[in-house]
């Protein structure tokens, strides 16, 4: 990551986005335990309940030592050329590396040393739950709910049963699968993650929310739009992470639009400044946006609450000045654009705005100037004009500059002394 990029990620953490958020589900249980489900062990094996992705671990301690298995926990790809063996593991890839260390190895060999005096072998499990409809503030009844039984990507089974006042249950599962829970609701579909059971776990409480849903788009509303630019002085771009903060007040699921393009909702659209290259969404997947000339259309409908889109995007600018305009394709409370001091030589045209300048603690080596603006309507150009003097006019370039009238007036002067002794 170059310097622009770091520090555009801390000014994303100082706007309180984040892009990763850790997970403290397993703070008090055991280390072993949480390392086992931390470094995605137990996405391949169980304890106990037959052969998973990887082999079931019950046996393990027979097979191997101690040390061999700390090998193996560390470094897989040694132990395969050690043993001559070729995994068997239907779809996955062989054992990667987990980046585990010595002590940690310790700790999951522990853990399964431990765990195999609890394990009741070939136990099956039971999922089971609650679905509630937040519109309506009750629970589903009679609705068809599926569970999917998986190894990777591939379907091992499907099971469907009716939800009644809410409850659903599926028993007598195997233990040694990942599954995953789909519900259609609405003509939205509803779905969990895929998850795992864990050696000694017999049951999981699977509690979904759904909503009704809506075209009616007057309780969505851009509560705050962040602008921050940064300026690559080798490529002589600069860099735009906008941050947009969206309200959906109402206690539906906002579908869109049907017309925007077969089995497609046109949830709503984010201008961009023209000539903008790298488009990226660094806090989703690209696949539920739909770019178009230069405007970025969200696909992915939106329940009640706060939805952030993140758009990151660069501009190459001109030798002398360059300016960049957009329009608003929505009503914005306030809009804020966060620039370097010093670097950038910045102009807002076309709207009024106050101007601040703001430290951050994150990058004490520099100064940010802020510029505010309130109640954008739709429809609002904001023009940003860039020049060359902080830009192109360093120390280098203006020597350079120097040095060049110089040639070039020397050249001229001789020129006009040959043509004055002819």
């Amino acid at each position: 990551m170059d310097t622009n990029n770091f520090k555009y990620f801390l000014l994303l953490f100082f706007l309180n986005f984040s892009i990763f958020t850790p997970s403290n589900l397993y703070a008090e249980e055991d280390l072993g335990q949480k390392l086992f489900v931390e470094k995605r062990c137990v996405s391949c094996h169980v304890i106990g309940r037959g052969r998973f992705a990887g082999p079931d671990l019950y046996h393990i301690l027979d097979k191997y030592s101690d040390e061999e298995i700390i090998s193996w926990i560390i470094n897989p790809q040694s132990m395969y050329k050690k043993y001559s063996k070729t995994p068997i593991n239907d779809g996955y890839p062989p054992m990667p590396n987990l980046n585990v260390n010595r002590s940690e190895a310790k700790l999951l060999l522990s853990y399964i040393k431990e765990i195999k005096k609890e394990i009741k072998r070939n136990s099956k499990v039971r999922i089971s739950g609650k679905i509630n409809n937040f519109t309506t503030d009750k629970f589903l009844d009679n609705q068809e709910i599926e569970l999917m039984a998986l190894l990777a990507d591939k379907v091992l089974s499907n099971k469907k049963t009716l939800i009644k006042n809410g409850n659903f249950q599926f028993s007598d599962l195997p233990g040694n699968s990942a599954y995953k829970i789909i519900l259609m609701h609405d003509g939205i579909e509803y779905s969990t993650d895929k998850f795992y059971f864990l050696p000694t776990e017999n049951e999981k409480k699977i509690n979904l929310t759904v909503f009704d849903t809506t075209q009616d788009k007057k309780e969505i509303k851009t509560d705050s739009v962040h602008l921050i630019i940064t300026y690559d002085e080798g490529s002589k771009s600069i860099t735009v992470a906008e941050i947009i903060n969206i309200k959906n007040s109402s206690r539906n699921i906002f579908i869109g639009s049907n017309d925007f393009k077969e089995k497609i909702r046109k949830i709503n659209s984010y201008s961009l400044f023209p000539d903008a290259t790298s488009l990226g969404f660094p806090h989703r997947g690209e696949e539920t946006f739909v770019v178009s000339d230069n405007k970025v259309t969200d696909t992915l409908p939106m329940p009640p609450g706060n939805r952030r889109v993140v758009l990151t995007y660069s501009i190459k600018l001109n030798l002398l000045s360059t300016t960049i305009s957009k329009i608003f394709f929505n009503d914005i409370d306030s809009l804020t654009i966060i620039v370097p001091e010093n670097i950038l030589s910045f102009d807002i045209q076309g709207l009024e705005y106050t101007k601040k300048e703001t430290q951050i603690k994150e990058l004490v080596d520099e100064k940010y100037t802020t510029y505010s603006i309130k109640n954008i309507k739709k429809g609002d150009t904001l023009n940003l004009k860039f020049k060359k003097y902080d830009i192109f006019l360093n120390t280098k370039s203006v020597v350079g500059i120097i040095f060049l009238i110089f040639i070039l007036t020397a050249l001229g002067f001789t020129i006009f002394k040959k043509g004055v002794k002819k």
